[in-house]
C-alpha cells in the first residue's frame, strides 16, 4: 500500500505542483520495480480523467483523480498486495507530458517532426571485408575463408566458433547510432551492444589464451564462467578482468571517463591497458570510474538499473548533465543536437524515458524546463 505522503507527492507531480524535494523523493521511489509498475495505473486514471473532462482544470482533475483512486482501493481491499491495483507515478519521467503533447492537449503548434537517420550495422572480417547486417534476416555466419562459424537470428549473432582453427581470428561488429544489436560469443558469453558501439572479438576463443575483447562504446556482458580462462574487456585505458559475471562497460570516445558497473559476480580493474600491477576489485552494486588520461579509479555505490536500463530500451538519468543527456539522445535516435545555450549543458537533470519518440522527449524538456528549440534540416537547434 502506498503511504499517504507518497500518494500526495505523486498527485502534486501529475498536476505540475511538485517541489524539488518531491521530485528528489519520487526519483528514488520510482527506481523500485514494483513502484514503476504502480505508475502505470496512476497515469491511466490521470489520462482517462483529463480526456473525459476535456479541459486542463487542475482542481477538477485532483478531485476526480482522488475519487477514482479511492474507488479502486475499495475494490481491492482484502486482496494480496501483488494482486492490488498498482498505483504510482514517476518522478521526472515526462511520460505524462509527452503523452499530452502527443494528443495536443496544450494546443501548441507542433515543431517540425524529426526523422531519425538510418545507418547500417556492419561486420568486418579478419581480411578487411565489410558486410552489412540486416536485423530482420536469419542466416549463416561465415569467416573470410567461407567456414560457417555461427548464425544470425535477426538482431543477434550467435557464434559457434571453428574448433579446427589454429590461429586467432577476429571479427569487428559496429552498431551505429540509432541501432542496437546482440552477440553470443563462441564460449556462450552474451553481449548486448548499445548504439554507437564497436567491438572486436575472436571468432573462436583458444584454450591457451585469455578471452579478450576490445570495446569502444557501451556494452552489457553476461560472461560464461571459465576458471581457467579469464574474460577481459579492453576499454582503452581500463581493462576489466572477470571469470563469470554480469556487468556494463561504457567507453565512448567523446566521454571524459570510462566506467564499469557490476551487477553480479566479481571483476578486477586494471588501468593503462595492462593486466599486470595492482588490481582494483569491484563488488556488485558499485560503479568504477576512471577519467581518461588519469590512473586513479574511483568507486561508488549505485543503483545498477540506472546504467543497464538501456538493454530494455529505456533511458534513466540521475544527476546527469544536459550534455550527457544530449549525447545519449544523439546515439539512441541517430540525430544531431546543437546546443547554443552553453550554461544549459552543465545543468543537472533527473529523467526517465521509455516508449517516447525523440519529438516527445524534446517537447517534454521544452515544457518542463523552458528549453526552446527548432528543427532545421532534421537537426535540433537549442536556442
Amino acid at each position: 500500500m502506498i503511504l499517504p505522503e507518497t500518494e500526495n507527492r505523486i498527485l502534486k507531480y501529475l498536476t505540475n505542483e511538485a517541489s524539488a524535494d518531491d521530485l528528489d523523493f519520487l526519483s528514488d521511489w520510482i527506481l523500485v520495480s514494483e513502484n514503476e509498475s504502480r505508475f502505470e495505473a496512476y497515469v491511466k486514471i490521470y489520462f482517462e480523467t483529463m480526456l473525459a473532462m476535456n479541459e486542463p482544470d487542475t482542481d477538477k482533475i485532483k478531485k476526480k483523480l482522488l475519487e477514482e483512486i479511492k474507488r479502486d482501493k475499495r475494490k481491492t481491499s482484502g486482496a494480496r498486495f501483488q494482486n492490488m491495483l498498482k498505483y504510482a507515478a514517476v518522478a521526472v519521467l515526462f511520460l505524462t507530458i509527452g503523452y499530452l503533447y502527443q494528443i495536443d492537449f496544450f494546443g501548441k503548434k507542433k515543431n517540425e517532426a524529426l526523422v531519425p537517420g538510418e545507418a547500417q550495422i556492419t561486420i568486418t572480417m579478419d581480411n578487411g571485408t565489410v558486410e552489412s547486417l540486416d536485423p530482420n534476416r536469419k542466416g549463416k555466419v561465415k569467416d573470410a575463408k567461407g567456414n560457417v562459424v555461427g548464425n544470425q537470428d535477426k538482431g543477434k549473432l550467435i557464434y559457434t566458433g571453428n574448433p579446427n582453427s589454429k590461429e586467432l581470428v577476429y571479427n569487428t561488429l559496429h552498431v551505429p547510432y540509432g541501432k542496437r544489436f546482440d552477440l553470443v560469443l563462441s564460449d556462450g558469453t552474451r553481449v548486448f551492444l548499445n548504439s554507437g558501439t564497436t567491438m572486436r572479438y575472436p571468432v573462436t576463443f583458444h584454450k591457451d589464451r585469455d578471452r579478450t575483447v576490445f570495446l569502444e562504446g557501451e556494452a552489457y556482458f553476461e560472461v560464461t564462467k571459465d576458471d581457467g580462462h579469464p574474460f577481459v574487456v579492453n576499454a582503452d585505458e581500463m581493462n576489466v578482468k572477470v571469470l563469470g559475471t554480469k556487468f556494463n562497460v561504457s567507453h565512448y570516445l567523446e566521454d571524459s571517463s570510462i566506467n564499469t558497473v557490476l551487477v553480479e559476480g566479481a571483476v578486477e580493474l586494471h588501468n593503462k591497458g595492462s593486466l599486470s600491477g595492482e588490481a582494483v576489485p569491484l563488488e556488485p552494486g558499485f560503479k568504477a570510474e576512471m577519467n581518461k588520461g588519469d590512473t586513479e579509479i574511483s568507486i561508488e555505490k549505485v543503483n545498477t538499473r540506472v546504467y543497464t536500463a538501456w538493454i530494455q530500451g529505456k533511458l534513466i538519468f540521475r544527476n546527469s548533465s544536459f550534455r550527457q543527456i544530449r549525447q545519449t539522445l544523439e546515439r539512441k535516435y541517430n540525430i544531431k543536437i546543437h546546443n547554443g545555450n552553453k550554461n544549459l549543458d552543465e545543468q543537472l537533470f533527473d529523467a526517465t524515458f521509455d516508449i517516447e519518440s525523440i519529438d516527445q522527449i524534446l517537447q517534454s524538456f521544452s515544457k518542463s524546463y523552458a528549453i526552446t528549440y527548432k528543427i532545421i534540416d532534421n537537426e535540433v537547434i537549442i536556442e
